[in-house]
């Protein structure tokens, strides 16, 4: 994919081709990015963790008993299966932790500090609960926005994706890219499709539209807003960049569930419609990624707020959550992006050691998140929480003891930062953190 053509793409769709706040002109704007990468995926609802990756078993979980619970390496699991409406097992938490334990770091006893979800998703991925607060994603694109011109530098599908004004925001959907590629086609995807306009009507269209927006620019006196409005109108010029790129996605399918041999044969496939509507984001991320013209994604998955009907749901959202990484590690050994992109999964907080009077659970402070990335080391697991699902405290060492306290989403994201190479920033001081220096990453 070639990287002009994601910078017409952004302008042109709108999407947020703005120079960040702090920008400088001596950036390198013909560079291509080339790492690190950072892949949030964002169990919305509020997770429960004890299901599988700090698991209970028995009266917290009644899926297993907690004689049940197995062992991948170093990192226990509950032993829970994936089910359709057809009650065909589509995937096993065994399937993913057995094939991909070495790979990923289980942090369990976080405390968010709240049961609210706006809270809680602010929390887990910001670490701070206030509002105003920059996304670590953000954070992470600032950084490298500092150094060189990334256009998608944060591309969000949902989820917490505050900016706090350090960088822009972009969304990008690859089913609209035909729409934005040809405004004046009713139809792109159609073999001939109709116009809106005459091609003479729709130059002049976009001639008009240019001539404004540069008698706009002309006029605007502060340097934020005209450097903003410089680059959507260069953007605005390039439509057949827009066009080209249009030209290569839709030459790039998106993986559906007939891809997929070992859920191809599924009776029921929609049961795991979230599963591939979450590969397909990262499909789309890691094109960015490879193409240099990203640095952060948001990836989106829904159905985790289980007060009802707790472990078919709740079981099935999380195994659909595991497929779907067990395809994006895949698709980033398949890319050679492993040694340079970091995964990091998360939720709003966790659900309640007791089973409510409808067979849910409510919403619990305590969480979990799984890590993945070139500096994360595999195979271990950080932090616990006793029977009754109440986090222990960890000393300095991330040893449980008594005399330590708790991981707070503070400290997550301290250690975070300095992995990122946001700490000692301006934005890191504009937006501190008060927590612990934790040893998360080394």
């Amino acid at each position: 994919m070639d990287r002009r053509r994601f910078v017409q793409l952004a302008g042109l769709a709108g999407l947020a081709f703005v120079a960040p706040f702090g920008a400088t002109a001596s950036r390198a704007d013909n560079a291509k990015y080339g790492g690190p990468y950072w892949i949030m995926v964002n169990m919305s609802g509020g997770w429960d963790p004890t299901m599988s990756c700090d698991p209970k078993g028995g009266a917290i979980d009644r899926l297993y008993a907690a004689s049940k619970i197995e062992k991948a390496g170093n990192i226990p699991y509950g032993p829970v299966n994936g089910l359709t409406g057809q009650d065909e097992v589509f995937y096993t938490t065994h399937d993913f932790f057995q094939k991909w334990h070495n790979r990923i770091m289980v942090v369990n006893g976080i405390d968010t500090e709240t049961n609210n979800h706006d809270t809680g998703t602010r929390t887990t991925w910001s670490g701070q609960q206030g509002e105003g607060f920059p996304s670590f994603a953000a954070l992470a694109a600032a950084v490298a926005l500092e150094q060189m011109n990334i256009p998608l530098a944060f591309l969000s599908n949902g989820g917490y994706d505050a900016t706090g004004g350090v960088c822009s925001l972009s969304r990008v959907d690859a089913g609209a890219v035909q729409k934005l590629a040809y405004p004046n086609l009713i139809n792109p995807s159609d073999q001939n499709p109709d116009s809106y306009n005459t091609a003479t009507t729709s130059s002049r269209i976009a001639a008009a539209q240019l001539a404004r927006l540069q008698a706009m620019r002309d006029k605007q006196t502060l340097p934020v807003a005209r450097t903003a409005m410089g680059n959507l109108f260069l953007a605005r010029g390039g439509d057949a960049g827009l066009a080209a790129l249009a030209k290569e996605l839709a030459a790039t399918s998106l993986v559906t569930v007939d891809d997929l041999p070992d859920l191809s044969g599924l009776q029921d496939k929609g049961a795991v419609g979230d599963a591939v509507n979450l590969m397909q984001q990262a499909q789309i991320a890691t094109l960015a990624f490879k193409a240099g013209v990203a640095v952060s994604a948001n990836l989106q998955i829904g159905g985790s707020d289980t007060h009802s009907n707790h472990d078919q749901d709740q079981a099935q959202q999380q195994l659909q959550t595991y497929r779907a990484l067990d395809y994006i590690f895949g698709l980033l050994d398949k890319e050679g992006m492993t040694g340079k992109t970091y995964v990091l999964v998360g939720s709003d907080f966790g659900r309640t050691p007791k089973y409510n009077d409808g067979n849910g659970k409510d919403h619990w402070n305590i969480t979990s998140m799984i890590m993945s990335g070139p500096k994360v080391e595999g195979n271990r697991v950080i932090g616990a929480t006793d029977n009754e699902f109440v986090a222990k405290n960890v000393n300095t060492s991330l040893q449980v003891s008594a005399s330590g306290k708790r991981i707070g989403t503070p400290e997550i994201h301290r250690a975070l930062r300095k992995l990122a190479g946001v700490t000692g920033t301006n934005n890191d001081q504009l937006f501190p953190l008060l927590g612990d220096d934790l040893p998360f990453f080394g």
